[in-house]
């Protein structure tokens, strides 16, 4: 659009006292439009993130909305300054729709006062906001299900927030984290041991501890003095969509004199740095983890373990899931240690398969209250921890407590020495959603190996099902976590909690041992990350640095990259349902929809505006009116403006700046051999191709298309606005930006075509469409895939489209241009057909045949 003013640097005047004012308006719409553009990019930029499989934060997108508006309130300054401030309730449209967006992206979640402890047996699913999913899921239990749980109480949110607040911990820390990279892992777990130390030193509020060392002694009256409890997280968030697992930390073995310090650990890791990364991944802001505590009353273990009510990774297997250990039940949650497993039929408890593991080590209390690891008796090494009738019991109490809630379970149990078993927790199970949809597939796993690929390792039990590829990284005791890279697939002897802060790293994850009830396979299901664990070996028989394919699937890693297995579904946001993803898509409504369509319609006014992309859409069509003087419904009767005739369903209108067209004074009307302007000529040579079928259907189902414009008013020559409303032109004789509006799409050609090859130059951009996001994103790439095939210099973000190409002769530039009119046409509906990534390649080896129409033969 520059050249336009170099035409006037270089004194090709324009001749009447309207141009002259054509020539200042046309300064204020140079404005309009290029933030117009920019506002766009921005809402494109805002669409990707929301839209796409990576996490963001709440401050990205409030970073961007902020930009956003400032940009549409400049558009709407622009366009009164432009209409001589014909509309001045549009900045106060945009200030009215920015409000309503920023109330939903900064609501602040209030914390109830209520008590500071509560006893378990007064707890239930109603008192969840109070002491969080663990601690009252597990009162529900007692209270309503009638199944044994230890005795114990919670302390509040209310008592962490009375905490934090009162130490001033919550602006330290908002401080200390802000605008950290959570993919920066050094720098991540810098900045949460900072705040993680911050908690651990301060004070107790007096009545705060008061109560704490009240609840204590209650247990003491009712358990003996010798009572030890288990401290465990149980913060609001956790247990609901986002599972949480093992992210907070649990004291065991506590007495009343470590209590305090229990608590306030507890409380401190709510800022590790792997809870961090996590809720962020999972788009949950800070202040939506509140760290209530349980505090429960431990059970002397004889075994413990997990259960799962159905098989996370394949729906279509009616199963109940049961793995144990000797002694208490950490190592088997966190898959430190082999694990005994079983698997029973729901339906007629049938034991269908068992797995006994050698089981050399057991953990239990020291004396002096903390976990240590014992070594189990040699001839307990080989034993299952469970008898049948122990298995149907378990059974039994999954089954109630999966009718109970009214979802698959994931329950951690203890057995006491008497067979006694107590359920310690109990919440939703993620499944694999994908399983759940393709059932077929889950039911049927390819067992069978790909030929000619060797296979480095095969078995294990899968923990999250899928297949990477990626360069092994073997962690080992000498290397440390922040060093494993971009793109990796770990290999680990055991799986762990700790890894979850590097999901977003690496591709894969493969161990020694674990299990699929274990907290890290419970995350890596969450993020979609493939992991096969209890393979035995395979740090050993991976090489460290090895490329390699892992199929979690069908248990198999191969040596080198295996294209045919490799999954081209896109991983899943991991924040989905979550309080930020949730706000971003609310605001993300008040932001790209677009309501004002028809500029014909009472209602395409200021008042009418309930996004930005409306405002964008109203000061775009009223600065057109404005430049150029007309409206939809009123005959051209300025000398600034002529319509073009040419054969094409849409009203082109053009402005003249200087031997762009051969027409005598006071004319209204050009028909394409009065055209002088040697782009746009060139445009319009490209659209009118005899092999570019405007007027008629291409090869394309047409139920898509038929609640957006009839097929008869496609057949009709003389309708010319039946794709969207007047097109515009500004051109001279080496200069043409072209603006047109077919149907639900938008296209912008600008271009100068001179003797000077260094000032040559086409900028070509287009969005939109009719149909939804993917479908509109799928003909932007064939779009990009096109120009790139022309030479042209191309970007693409979500259905927007950008190209450019510079320095070439004038009559290669004509070609180019020619090209990209017959691409104008051709694309015209495609969005309406490319339902499927893989069709866009060739529809691009079409175009590139001379096949407009995609006829296939």
């Amino acid at each position: 659009m520059l050249k336009f003013f170099e035409i006037f640097k270089k004194g090709r005047s324009l001749e009447s006292p309207e141009k002259a004012l054509f020539q200042m308006k046309y300064g204020y719409f140079q404005n309009l439009l290029a933030g117009n553009n920019q506002a766009l990019e921005l809402i494109t930029d805002l669409e990707q993130v929301c839209y796409g499989s990576k996490p963001f934060t709440l401050d990205y997108v409030i970073n961007r909305v902020e930009r956003l508006m400032a940009q549409v309130y400049d558009i709407a300054e622009d366009l009164g300054s432009l209409s001589g401030g014909r509309y001045p309730t549009l900045p106060e449209a945009v200030e009215r729709i920015g409000q309503s967006i920023f109330q939903e992206l900064v609501k602040k979640r209030t914390i109830e006062k209520t008590s500071l402890t509560i006893p378990l047996r007064q707890l239930s699913v109603e008192r969840l906001s109070e002491v969080g999913g663990k601690a009252a899921h597990l009162g529900e239990i007692f209270n309503r299900v009638h199944l044994p749980v230890p005795r114990g109480f919670a302390v509040t949110a209310y008592a962490y927030h009375y905490f934090m607040e009162s130490n001033g911990l919550y602006k330290r820390a908002d401080r200390i984290l802000k605008g950290l990279d959570i993919e920066d892992t050094a720098r991540l777990v810098e900045c949460c041991k900072e705040v993680q130390d911050s908690i651990l030193a301060a004070s107790l509020p007096s009545e705060l501890e008061d109560c704490l060392q009240f609840e204590m002694d209650v247990l003491m009256r009712q358990f003996g003095p010798g009572v030890r409890v288990a401290v465990r997280s149980s913060a609001t968030s956790e247990d609901s969509e986002a599972s949480f697992a093992g992210q907070h930390s649990s004291v065991l073995g506590v007495d009343r004199d470590g209590f305090l310090n229990a608590y306030k650990s507890v409380a401190a890791s709510t800022y590790n740095s792997r809870a961090v990364y996590y809720r962020r991944s999972k788009g949950y802001p800070d202040e939506y983890v509140i760290m209530s505590v349980l505090v429960i009353v431990m059970i002397e273990a004889n075994a413990s373990g997990v259960m799962y009510t159905r098989d996370p990774n394949d729906t279509g297997r009616n199963t109940v899931l049961i793995n144990s250990v000797w002694g208490l039940g950490l190592n088997a949650v966190d898959g430190s240690v082999p694990t005994d497993f079983y698997e029973v039929d729901k339906a007629d408890k049938q034991i269908l398969s068992t797995r006994i593991a050698n089981k050399k080590t057991l953990l239990a209390i020291g004396p002096n209250g903390e976990p240590k690891d014992r070594e189990v008796p040699v001839e307990l090494q080989r034993q299952p921890c469970l008898n049948e009738a122990q298995i149907m019991t378990l059974v039994d109490y999954g089954l109630t407590l999966e009718e109970h809630f009214g979802v698959p379970q994931d329950v951690e149990w203890a057995m006491d020495g008497s067979g006694k078993i107590t359920i310690l927790q109990s919440r939703q199970l993620n499944v694999d959603l994908f399983c759940a949809l393709e059932r077929k597939t889950c039911e049927e796993p390819d067992r069978k190996t790909i030929p000619g690929n060797p296979v480095l390792l095969r078995g294990g039990t899968t923990a999250s099902r899928g297949k990477a590829s990626g360069f092994a990284y073997v962690l080992n005791s000498d290397h440390n976590l922040l060093s494993v890279p971009e793109g990796a697939i770990l290999v680990a002897a055991q799986t762990s909690p700790r890894y979850v802060s590097i999901l977003g790293r690496v591709q894969a994850i493969i161990t020694n041992v674990g299990s699929v009830t274990g907290h890290m396979a419970s995350v890596a299901r969450e993020f979609g990350v493939p992991t096969l664990v209890e393979t035995g070996n395979a740090t050993l028989a991976i090489p460290h640095g090895e490329e390699i394919t892992v199929d979690a699937t069908n248990q198999v890693v191969y040596q080198g990259r295996v294209e045919d297995i490799l999954e081209r579904k896109r991983r899943a946001n991991p924040m989905k349902g979550s309080p930020t993803y949730r706000a971003a898509h609310m605001a993300l409504k008040k932001i790209a929809v677009l309501n004002l369509s028809d500029p014909k319609s009472p209602n395409f006014t200021p008042e009418g505006c309930r996004t930005f992309h409306d405002v964008i859409r109203f000061a775009h069509e009223m600065s057109m009116r404005e430049m150029f003087r007309i409206s939809d419904d009123v005959e051209l009767t300025r000398k600034s403006s002529v319509r073009i005739k040419v054969h094409l369903p849409m009203q082109i209108l053009a402005v003249d700046l200087g031997k762009g067209l051969a027409i005598p004074p006071d004319t209204f009307e050009a028909d394409v051999s009065q055209i002088r302007s040697i782009p746009f000529k060139s445009l319009l040579t490209g659209m009118t191709n005899p092999n570019v079928q405007w007027l008629g259907p291409i090869a394309m189902d047409w139920k898509g298309f038929a609640s957006i414009v009839s097929e008869s008013l496609m057949k009709d020559p003389a309708n010319e606005d039946r794709m969207g409303g007047p097109s515009y032109a500004v051109l001279s004789e080496e200069y043409v930006n072209f603006n047109s509006r077919l149907g639900y799409h938008f296209a912008v050609v600008d271009s100068y075509c001179g003797a000077h090859v260094n000032d040559n130059y086409i900028t070509f951009s287009f969005k939109g469409g009719a149909a939804d996001i993917g479908r509109r994103s799928r003909r932007a790439v064939l779009i990009a895939t096109i120009m790139k095939r022309l030479g042209f210099k191309t970007t693409l973000k979500g259905d927007l489209v950008h190209a450019e190409i510079k320095k070439y002769e004038c009559p290669a530039m004509q070609e180019k241009l020619d090209m990209l009119g017959r691409l104008m046409g051709a694309v015209r509906l495609l969005d309406m057909v490319l339902s499927d990534d893989g069709r866009i390649e060739w529809y691009a080896d079409e175009f590139m045949k001379g096949n407009y129409t995609f006829t296939r033969t």
